[in-house]
């Protein structure tokens, strides 16, 4: 979990985006205050006047209206609770947050990744393209790429989300043509 921020450090949509993925993860505990009507969210957000409050709870008002969240009552407390169309937006946000970890020293395999996604899923064909080139990946033709780095479970999310992992092989190997320029491009000694 990140340290805690004031409210006045949020960036647009920064307060929502933390706000669905503490429901998702469950971290943290929401509960009714005092004041009818607010919504507090315990430990990630510390409101220290009323206008933090007001923030929060505009939020989780809009996350509601996007059908993100539910609200409901129950046993005398207010409950709100992630749905499946948030559960989806928080992962777009893992998602977009993903990097490929770079050890310190390369342990000598490369790691290759091919897919062949079908003109019926040609923009998943595209996403998934355009997300492991940005990862890193270097493009050794239109659907094969390679890294040196452990990239498989980055690899297996991304198949995954955008419903594609059905057609997408994943190669470990110990020798690759063209390794020369493989080394340079990855700064590999």
């Amino acid at each position: 979990m990140k340290d805690m921020k004031d409210m006045k450090d949020y960036q647009k949509g920064e307060l929502a985006k933390e706000i669905l993925k503490g429901l998702a993860m469950g971290g943290f505990i929401i509960a009714c205050m005092a004041m009818p009507g607010l919504t507090y969210i315990v430990p990630l957000f510390k409101p220290k006047n009323t206008r933090d409050r007001y923030q929060i709870k505009r939020v989780v008002e809009e996350l509601r209206k996007k059908k993100l969240i539910n609200i409901y009552t129950k046993n005398g407390n207010e409950v709100v609770e992630i749905t499946e169309a948030g559960k989806k937006k928080v992962l777009e946000y893992n998602l977009d947050e993903m990097k490929l970890k770079v050890p310190k020293k390369w342990d000598g395999w490369w790691r290759i990744v091919m897919f062949d996604i079908p003109e019926s899923k040609k923009k998943a064909r595209g996403a998934v393209s355009w997300k492991i080139k940005e990862l890193g990946l270097y493009p050794i033709q239109k659907s094969v790429f390679v890294s040196p780095h452990l990239c498989k479970n980055e690899i297996d999310f991304i198949g995954e989300f955008f419903g594609a992992r059905d057609h997408i092989i994943y190669i470990k190997a110990k020798e690759i043509e063209g390794v020369r320029k493989l080394k340079e491009y990855f700064d590999i000694a």
